[in-house]
């Protein structure tokens, strides 16, 4: 999950001071007369001039008096924000804001902003929501524009009232506190068309597989009532009309049911692994392309995912179950140990009723073969989308016959968007 970045214990008290006074306190205008102050300080040490000390003065009371004057126009707000609870990367984010003036004066040069926000936050405009004035008692529907440019989970803390009155030098905060957590999903273009072998096989479990993952059974006829019969298939109209206990007769269905197998070993990074890491998200942004491909052709979707802990969610033939998808895609971060091995047993013991599995690759070696063998020898089609910008560790195409169709791309293709796979 991330966070609000935190404060390294390594880090002086004037470091913490001197970071929260240049970035929170003064604005941008602030800082301009604030590194003149200390200029003309820093000059006045080392010249006889005396009229010299006369600027420091004047700059240093603009600031004093700046900071006095906004202390005094501070006013009680009450502020209201409907916070969504999904975002989806790069995308602007629009949080409604009720804003109440609870104060005998009129609020000047207000600003409202997210407080603590965190790193991939940016505001729209960069300055926050700006407020000239807002009369004793009245009250404001407003809007903030938000955007995040790395998915995760975050954790909003609020958000904070700025007054920079009189002259914008000084911001005084005030701190609205009312954490709210936010999943941001990843980024993707949809596609068009998505060409994987299909097969349809007998999906165990009846009405109880139903239940969440889709119709399994339909209606085929009505018959006399037998010892062992679920009362929930008694065919009320019919015992009613013949006087004898009748129950309606089901016939199993079969479906197609798809895993999304997303892998997602990466070696340590020898430096900073930012290409490794580019690729990396490019692939969960494939992962969640096809998943909405296929939640539009109302398959029956498995994801399977290993990092830290291991992911396995059953969706359902419907678009609402789209979410709970992108919900683990927003979230899921890298494992640097190899993951296939406590991935495989959780696999097989699903694999008998999977019709076709896509897997979305980092690389091509001998271990992610052997796993992609395991798959095809249980019974299942294979689709490979390898996403790598260097050449993978071995040739896919020496294992073409085997993985059957592997495609190829960049990060770069994938930022842009893939109509067709």
């Amino acid at each position: 999950m991330a966070e609000p970045p935190k404060v390294h214990l390594g880090e002086s008290f004037l470091i913490r001071w001197m970071r929260h006074l240049l970035r929170d306190r003064l604005t941008p205008t602030g800082r301009v007369v604030f590194w003149m102050m200390l200029l003309a300080n820093g000059t006045g040490g080392y010249s006889f001039v005396i009229k010299i000390y006369f600027v420091i003065c004047i700059l240093f009371g603009l600031l004093f008096v700046s900071v006095v004057l906004a202390r005094l126009a501070r006013v009680r707000l009450k502020v209201r924000a409907a916070w969504p609870d999904r975002a989806t990367c790069g995308h602007p984010l629009r949080v409604g804001l009720a804003v109440e003036n609870l104060s005998r004066r009129p609020g000047l040069d207000l600003a409202l902003r997210v407080a603590y926000p965190p790193v991939p936050l940016d505001h729209h405009p960069e300055e926050g929501l700006k407020i000239p004035r807002l009369e004793p008692g009245e009250q404001l529907r407003t809007h903030l524009d938000l955007s995040f440019d790395q998915r995760g989970a975050y954790v909003l803390k609020g958000l904070r009232q700025e007054t920079s009155w009189p002259w914008g030098l000084w911001r005084d905060l005030v701190h609205h506190l009312e954490p709210h957590t936010l999943l941001v999903y990843p980024h993707f273009q949809p596609i068009l068309s998505l060409d994987i072998p299909v097969g349809r096989k007998y999906q165990p479990g009846g009405i109880a597989l139903t239940s969440f993952l889709g119709d399994s059974t339909e209606f085929l006829s009505t018959r006399e009532f037998r010892e062992g019969d679920p009362l929930r298939s008694i065919h009320w109209r019919s015992w009613a009309r013949t006087g004898k206990p009748v129950v309606k007769e089901f016939q199993e269905e079969y479906f197609c049911r798809i895993a999304l197998l997303l892998d997602t070993f990466l070696p340590p990074p020898r430096r900073k692994g930012k290409v490794d890491r580019r690729a990396f998200e490019a692939a969960v942004s494939l992962s969640a392309a096809v998943a909405d491909r296929l939640a539009r052709e109302e398959y029956v979707i498995d994801l399977f995912a290993a990092g830290p802990e291991i992911y396995h969610f059953q969706a359902g033939r419907s678009l609402a179950y789209l979410e709970n998808v992108m919900d683990i895609l927003s979230c899921i971060e890298p494992c640097h140990e190899p993951p296939f091995e406590k991935i495989e047993p959780v696999m097989l013991e699903y694999l008998e009723n999977i019709t076709t599995t896509v897997v979305v690759l980092l690389d091509w070696d001998e271990r992610r073969e052997r796993m992609v063998r395991v798959i095809r020898d249980r019974g299942s089609e294979v689709k490979v989308l390898l996403v790598r910008s260097a050449p993978a560790s071995t040739d896919p195409a020496g294992g073409l016959d085997l993985a059957g169709d592997i495609t190829v791309l960049t990060p770069e293709e994938v930022e842009r968007g893939v109509e067709s796979l």
